[in-house]
């Protein structure tokens, strides 16, 4: 099993940054008083059939994350060989969490069992922006059960899987979409058309369709991870990933 840890935690005068690479390498962008931005890149071929993938996730209480992916991650044929990408994210209190990802293709062959759990204080909050594609081009797509269940304050705020197979679509899952585009903030509401409200403090919204350039949630998404800006300037950031690049 790979693990791949980043961990921000408060400190007199710099905020204080510990990464452990395993499949995914962090690599660091940025870091301030009481903040950090990370990037996340593929130190191989990832995945595999077999390949496990454990990344967690701490950020301290007042702290803010980001992680940004460096490209996105496809599921090659394993002839149904499973491989299973776990996500543990835990925010403390005032916390804030934001991960902008890739795509996340499952090849035909494929068989993949993803699973995110976060865990937020109160007042904590996290962002995410998750793409589902069943298949490269010209393919149907692999099978994938994709589950995500979040807390806030130690009581469940939001539960959802999937679970489907490109050769075998279903009416009610994604029918004969490829795409699964959503982009989430928990913990806290964001707005936006066809935006849907949790019961407690959350928001979603979500694309199905044929293509992800077709998705229509990228200036939503830049909207809701706008709190970045404060921190430095885009510039500075695309200049930074360009360097972390393998």
């Amino acid at each position: 099993m790979s693990r791949t840890t980043i961990r921000i935690d408060r400190a007199p005068d710099r905020a204080r940054l510990a990464l452990q690479a395993g499949m995914l390498v962090p690599r660091t962008v940025e870091v301030g008083p009481d903040h950090a931005r990370v990037a996340l890149v593929a130190a191989g071929a990832l995945l595999l059939g077999g390949d496990s993938v454990t990344v967690d996730v701490h950020v301290d209480a007042g702290c803010t994350l980001e992680l940004q992916d460096i490209g996105g991650t496809v599921a090659y044929d394993a002839d149904n060989r499973l491989s299973r990408w776990d996500v543990r994210i835990t925010v403390a209190e005032g916390g804030t969490l934001v991960w902008d990802t890739y795509p996340f293709v499952i090849a035909t062959g494929a068989r993949v069992h993803r699973d995110t759990r976060i865990e937020l204080a109160s007042d904590a909050a996290t962002s995410m922006r998750e793409t589902l594609v069943l298949g490269r081009h010209g393919e149907t797509g692999g099978a994938i059960r994709s589950r995500t269940s979040v807390t806030l304050d130690r009581r469940p705020l939001f539960v959802e899987e999937l679970n489907t197979h490109g050769a075998f679509p279903e009416p009610g899952i994604l029918g004969s979409a490829r795409v699964h585009d959503v982009i989430a903030t928990y913990g806290r509401r964001a707005e936006g058309d066809g935006v849907v409200q949790l019961e407690r403090p959350g928001s979603l919204l979500r694309f199905l369709g044929a293509d992800a350039h077709s998705s229509p949630l990228e200036s939503t998404w830049r909207s809701w991870r706008s709190w970045r800006s404060a921190h430095v300037h885009p510039s500075t950031l695309e200049r930074s990933l360009t360097h972390a690049r393998p």
